[in-house]
């Protein structure tokens, strides 16, 4: 197959799905609860870098738009009950957010020219992917390029190499370099409010 014409890029935002909730609670290290009452729940256990579901349907869950969930801090005591539990590395969970919501699109705070290099071998044994992401892996990891290059070197669908790209930037299995930016990985979030802090604060004040 033919390496395929550059086309008009269809992107997709992070914060439109649960992708950038799972990275806020991450980078503040913050144990949350994302719950959906239809498809499930995901517990994120950031501090010991591991997140416990029930989820039938992962694929669903991550093309969720992001406000169909409801965002729960827990407190210590309730991340103690978690503690027996056998959880999953939370990364693979980034990536699988990141490849499901990109179907094949761009994520919108990437180009297709960066630079990558792959810094992390994902797991493939565990997360989702195409038949051809060993290939892109490899190639990455071997020589830093530009997905254009990728795209255009191993003869692949745009789709899989924008896919591939999307999930391993939220897993942070890549560094990013550009004519604007180095290690785009490094973002900065805001942490979640805690609400049932925030109520227990209000109440006190009221009854002062």
């Amino acid at each position: 197959m033919d390496a395929e014409v550059i086309s008009l890029t269809e992107t997709f935002s992070a914060d439109d799905y649960v992708i950038n909730i799972i990275r806020r609670a991450v980078s503040n290290q913050q144990n949350i609860l994302i719950d959906n009452p239809q498809h499930g729940r995901v517990t994120i256990l950031s501090s010991a870098g591991e997140y416990l579901t029930d989820l039938e349907n992962l694929k669903l869950f991550c093309q969720l738009p992001a406000s169909a969930f409801k965002i729960t801090v827990l407190n210590e005591g309730k991340v103690s009950n978690f503690k027996t539990s056998i959880g999953r590395n939370i990364d693979e969970l980034l990536w699988a957010a990141g490849f499901y919501a990109s179907d094949g699109r761009l994520m919108n705070n990437a180009k297709w020219d960066d630079v990558l290099e792959l810094c992390v071998w994902p797991n493939f044994t565990r997360i989702p992917m195409a038949i051809s992401f060993l290939r892109i892996a490899s190639l990455l990891s071997k020589h830093p390029t530009s997905i254009e290059r990728v795209i255009a070197d191993l003869k692949i669908p745009r789709t899989d190499a924008y896919q591939f790209y999307s999930a391993a930037l939220c897993a942070g299995s890549i560094s990013v370099n550009s004519n604007q930016k180095k290690n785009q990985t490094e973002q900065h979030f805001k942490p979640h409010r805690n609400n049932a802090l925030l109520s227990l604060l209000l109440n006190k004040i009221v009854n002062i």
